[in-house]
């Protein structure tokens, strides 16, 4: 089939140009804890496009584990109950012959929890979360990188007789800095795991110079010096990881 010179073309440039833009995240999830922490939901990199429901179902998968790990706490929680039991039993002879047994009961449910026999696996879990943390962050570095590519290969010359293109540019453009706001929120929720490993740490009997991601995501409209940052930021959590024993 040939096409002349009198066939009519349509070269209607108005024509809606299709674009899914992705959307600025409204906010990280979280959900406050015991003691004054928070649980956190985190934005996957890997999973393609972040949206406030990834967010909200990531949340909301984190909550199983978060409940086993909290048997000790309620486990202590439950002594505590108990020693309260017995403090007002003390001037009642009947009730104190049903408190004891009930306070050593939930004071023996207690030895897997103290921390002082489970040096070892603290330490060893402690290992492994700080692995995990490096590998997030070199995820984000790849993810930043990605984008900033991207970004240079936009190039907008010669598209001003070209609506079509300059939309479509645009477009993209908009979209390279939803992607990478949301790539500078995946580094806020770090700074929270850093307190709790903090913690761990203190059980353990070591003292970790840990980075203040707080500062680093503060930082997060100048790209570079947040890239850098988070250069240091790894090489400093591969030195503390080997140097914990295991």
């Amino acid at each position: 089939m040939s096409i002349d010179a009198s066939t009519d073309i349509d070269t209607d440039t108005s024509a809606a140009i299709p674009c899914i833009e992705l959307k600025a995240l409204s906010g990280i999830p979280t959900i406050p804890l015991l003691g004054g922490a928070e649980l956190n939901a985190f934005v996957d990199l890997a999973s393609g496009p972040t949206s406030d429901c990834k967010l909200n179902l990531n949340l909301l998968i984190q909550l199983g584990p978060l409940f086993a790990s909290m048997a000790c706490l309620f486990k202590i929680l439950n002594v505590i109950s108990k020693i309260k039991d017995f403090a007002s039993a003390v001037p009642d002879p009947t009730k104190l012959a049903t408190s004891v047994p009930k306070l050593l009961d939930a004071i023996a449910q207690l030895e897997g929890c103290i921390p002082a026999l489970q040096i070892p696996n603290l330490i060893a879990m402690l290992k492994h979360i700080l692995l995990l943390i490096i590998n997030i962050l070199l995820c984000f570095l790849t993810q930043v990188d990605s984008i900033l590519k991207f970004k240079l290969s936009i190039n907008m010359d010669g598209t001003d007789d070209n609506p079509v293109l300059k939309d479509t540019l645009i477009c993209a453009s908009n979209s390279a800095d939803a992607a990478m706001s949301n790539a500078m929120s995946s580094l806020k929720p770090l700074q929270s795991l850093m307190m709790i490993i903090g913690i761990i740490a203190g059980l353990t009997g070591q003292s970790l110079d840990l980075p203040d991601f707080s500062a680093i995501a503060g930082g997060a409209n100048d790209i570079e010096k947040t890239v850098s940052s988070i250069k240091s930021a790894v090489q400093g959590l591969k030195g503390i990881v080997d140097s914990l024993p295991g």
